[in-house]
């Protein structure tokens, strides 16, 4: 025990705490154990009466892979006997299948031994064992383990210590590759600024601002596309009279309203008469018809006189030839027509 305690404590002091830089291909192993045997032994006679044994012993342990190993145990015993008045010696020997837990120091073993000390016997063992690694090659490990044996059907109990020492070439330090050179990237220019974000850059763009919704030419500016706007006015009067009929009030304003959109505009009101009676009394009446429209469109709709022009056809445009009340209705009329070209912004 005390080659023991003196190689434990060896692999203690040695070496600090190091990642595995070995190939190991064998481990060997010292340790030392205590048995404890079954109650019945320690009150059999034919046992001796036998109790606690200790053992020093060696293993060695073949690696197979990251998940096996095998390992072969040969161990030397003094048993406690006659109720501790005597000592027995014996040996132990066999052979365990040992399975290693995925990432983590823990291990579980079974196999079988036989036991040479009062009584020869065969036994099965099962248990589990912790290993740790305090350098390269030595680790020290603990493990608790149960013995049946099948001759004359006793179970004893068993822990062990040891330490082990790891046999297999040095792994070698991965050669690190010469950083090979980036490549510079190059310097990107930023884009060109485009504020009003129409497709012209603002270097180019001779209209600042123009609104999201519309198309723009190659210089920023807004395209436009023409189109004809207009109005009719077309009032009729009562038999031989000049005097607006509030009903056609509507009809006027909506020609008073255009004029006042488009600025730039001029009207002609034309007056009309039918064929009954006089010509040239009619031409007046015609005329006058005309001036009353105009009147209104000055005094209720405030339009400038300068934009307005009146004249009298009397029954020289007839608009229906006959001779019925409906025909001479519908011939005294005042008419203005109202048309001009406007701009329209093209949209998207």
């Amino acid at each position: 025990m005390k080659i023991f305690k003196m190689t434990l404590l060896a692999a203690l002091i040695s070496s600090p705490l190091a990642a595995e830089n070995i190939d190991k291909t064998w481990e060997l192993g010292v340790f030392g154990d205590y048995i404890k045997s079954s109650t019945n032994k320690e009150m059999d006679t034919y046992w001796q009466e036998i109790e606690a044994g200790k053992s020093i012993g060696l293993d060695l342990q073949k690696i197979i892979n990251d998940s096996w190993n095998v390992r072969f145990e040969l161990a030397k015993s003094r048993y406690e006997v006659n109720n501790g008045a005597d000592r027995d010696y014996g040996t132990r020997f066999g052979v365990d299948a040992i399975y290693k837990i995925e990432e983590s120091d823990f291990y579980l073993f079974s196999g079988v031994k036989r036991f040479n000390n009062i009584r020869n016997y065969t036994a099965v063992d099962v248990g589990a064992g912790y290993s740790h690694q305090v350098s390269d090659r030595f680790s020290l490990y603990g493990e608790a383990v149960a013995y049946r044996d099948i001759d004359y059907g006793f179970t004893d109990q068993g822990f062990k210590l040891g330490v082990k020492y790891a046999f297999g070439e040095e792994r070698k330090a991965p050669v690190s590759a010469k950083p090979q050179p980036q490549p510079v990237a190059p310097v990107s220019k930023p884009d060109p600024l485009d504020s009003d974000n129409d497709g012209v850059i603002n270097s180019e763009d001779r209209c600042e601002n123009t609104p999201a919704n519309v198309k723009v030419d190659s210089t920023g500016c807004t395209l436009y596309s023409e189109k004809t706007v207009e109005v009719n006015l077309n009032v009729t009067f009562a038999n031989n009279s000049a005097e607006i009929n509030s009903s056609v009030v509507n009809d006027i304003q909506r020609l008073a309203d255009f004029m006042k959109e488009y600025t730039n505009t001029n009207v002609l009101i034309e007056g009309h008469s039918s064929a009954v009676g006089d010509a040239a009394y009619n031409l007046t009446l015609s005329q006058k018809r005309a001036d009353a429209v105009k009147a209104v469109l000055m005094s209720t709709f405030n339009i400038d006189a300068d934009r307005l022009t009146t004249k009298g056809f009397g029954e020289t445009q007839l608009v229906a030839e006959g001779n019925t009340s409906a025909d001479h209705r519908m011939n005294r009329r005042v008419v203005a027509k109202i048309e001009t070209t406007v701009k329209e912004a093209v949209t998207k």
